[in-house]
């Protein structure tokens, strides 16, 4: 596989990407679990240190792709609107408690042209900056559901723009068809291509279970790679950025190998502090030789 990878690399190289969507601000407070509040029904916890601050969202995936292609340029939120800070244990790095915080009233009308561009990637995170984005079909989109949009950012919301893939978890196939997916089979993988998503490619990434492919004819899967995890967050994300990539160059053969590799690289460090290079993609291909 590390052949595959150094000619999936050549092909890739010459690429212009276009990302658009969310920057989320990810803070990381360490703290140490002190007991129970003898007053109140309430955790108390110790500061041990400074924030953390990180990029994750739309700037994350872009910044995995840098290394890859030959340009990348990120049409996104510019100020702190969106921020999410999560209180960690200093020891097994546990998130405690999460806080968020979004100022998103001020995104208006956001006009693309894309025609200068190989790949463009929509990543609608639900925070309201893709609401208004007026662009033309054949982009990769990523449409995610989370605690603060359950339900309401549904992938099926773009279904009048045709596109060139769409990738979603399992969470959000099971809003998409109405139906809780626990272990999609192939019909379930046929029925969400089928129900409102108006792509050519889909992945449905399924946790522990690895990944799913279909252009709705064929079906590839892919077990996830066993590794010692640090953090699942922006794992998903790293995913769908290396995804694109595989759509756009059509390697139909193996389409889940690179993202698959690339987000199990990315559950080996504490969210979004390091990014996917090209040699810790390689270091990390060799150990499942």
């Amino acid at each position: 596989m590390i052949h595959f990878l150094e000619d999936t690399f050549k092909k890739i190289s010459s690429l212009r990407v276009l990302v658009i969507g969310e920057t989320i601000t990810d803070e990381f407070v360490n703290v140490s679990y002190e007991g129970q509040s003898m007053k109140s029904f309430c955790p108390v916890f110790k500061l041990e240190g400074g924030k953390n601050i990180q990029q994750g969202g739309a700037q994350a995936i872009a910044n995995h792709l840098y290394d890859f292609v030959k340009d990348v340029k990120v049409i996104t939120n510019t100020q702190n609107e969106i921020v999410k800070t999560r209180y960690v244990d200093l020891g097994d790095k546990k998130k405690h408690v999460e806080i968020n915080k979004f100022n998103t009233k001020n995104f208006g009308e956001i006009r693309v042209n894309t025609s200068g561009y190989d790949v463009v990637i929509v990543a609608d995170f639900g925070h309201g900056y893709c609401d208004q984005l007026e662009i033309t079909d054949g982009f990769h989109l990523m449409c995610q559901t989370n605690s603060n949009n359950f339900g309401f950012n549904r992938i099926s919301k773009w279904k009048n723009k045709r596109k060139k893939s769409a990738c979603i978890d399992l969470r959000e196939a099971s809003l998409q068809v109405n139906r809780r997916i626990e272990s999609p089979t192939e019909q379930d993988i046929h029925d969400i291509y089928n129900y409102e998503l108006n792509c050519e490619d889909l992945f449905v990434t399924t946790g522990r279970a690895g990944s799913t492919y279909t252009n709705g004819k064929t079906i590839q899967l892919h077990p996830s790679f066993k590794t010692e995890i640090v953090d699942t967050i922006g794992a998903g994300d790293t995913f769908f950025g290396f995804a694109c990539l595989m759509s756009h160059i059509r390697q139909q053969e193996q389409m889940l190998y690179l993202p698959s590799l690339a987000a199990s690289l990315s559950t080996t460090w504490l969210c979004n502090e390091k990014s996917v290079t090209k040699q810790l993609l390689l270091e990390h291909a060799v150990k499942y030789l």
